[in-house]
């Protein structure tokens, strides 16, 4: 018990430290494209949901929206940055992330093992969300770039079509299991951008509406949340789903 403690430790140190990197270091944990920003540091704190006890995810959001507010604070790029500042919007929201995605993880793993053919259900359900932020990334990415949509359209469609075949790729092995990875990672993105859009909104109004009228507020929500959310769910089932079945491997041969 004592060495699975130490180990625990050990790992959630080695996610804080690649946390605090991607926070800053330009262009790694948020990406700018345009006026659209892409956070990727959620990454490493859902990994830690599949590897590490609930109390050490937790800790990892936290570290999280430290790391946010510090950024903020410190070095702002974008006109709602100093919203961020308040804990209430940095920090609470990403703690609540990691308290939720773990939450997320145990229900895919219960849906898996209690309904029959739920890899299926799975299947359809991750495919129509990757279809649809596809859809609004290839918008978004037309409209801040200027890019000749005859060369983005081909292209989404490729990284859709590779997107799908390794989904499938998970469902024909024997282990159906990993699927669960994928799928917590996607969900739990959309939550993450839902539950920090949710916190600005409730937390930072006044500062907002300097921004963003009272009457667009909604239509703000689902823009981001429909545009950044999805294209972020997909980066980080592209990005974390190898790194956490390679980890988890790892993790279940010691």
């Amino acid at each position: 018990m004592k060495r699975k403690e130490i180990q625990n430790l050990t790992l959630s140190t080695v996610f804080a430290a690649i946390i605090l990197v991607m926070t800053f270091v330009p262009q790694v944990g948020y990406i700018t494209i345009g006026t659209m920003a892409l956070t990727l540091i959620h990454i490493p704190v859902l990994i830690g949901a599949f590897l590490l006890p609930k109390k050490y995810t937790v800790m990892l959001g936290f570290i999280f929206g430290i790391g946010s507010l510090i950024r903020a604070a410190t070095t702002p790029t974008g006109v709602l940055d100093p919203a961020f500042v308040n804990p209430l919007v940095s920090v609470l929201p990403r703690m609540v992330f990691a308290l939720a995605a773990s939450y997320i993880f145990d229900l895919f793993k219960w849906f898996n093992i209690k309904v029959k053919h739920s890899e299926i259900y799975i299947f359809g359900f991750v495919t129509l969300i990757t279809v649809f932020a596809m859809y609004y990334a290839s918008d978004v990415i037309i409209g801040e770039t200027g890019w000749n949509q005859n060369i983005v359209l081909p292209i989404v469609l490729l990284i859709i079509s590779a997107f799908i075949t390794t989904y499938y790729a998970l469902i024909a092995k024997k282990d159906k299991s990993q699927i669960v990875i994928p799928s917590t990672f996607l969900i739990s993105t959309v939550f993450h951008t839902v539950v920090v859009l949710s916190a600005l909104v409730i937390f930072e109004r006044t500062f907002i509406e300097q921004y963003i009228p009272s009457s667009e507020l909604l239509g703000f929500i689902y823009t981001v949340a429909v545009s950044n959310g999805l294209i972020e769910a997909i980066l980080a089932v592209l990005i974390g789903t190898p790194i956490a079945l390679a980890l988890t491997k790892l993790q279940d041969n010691k």
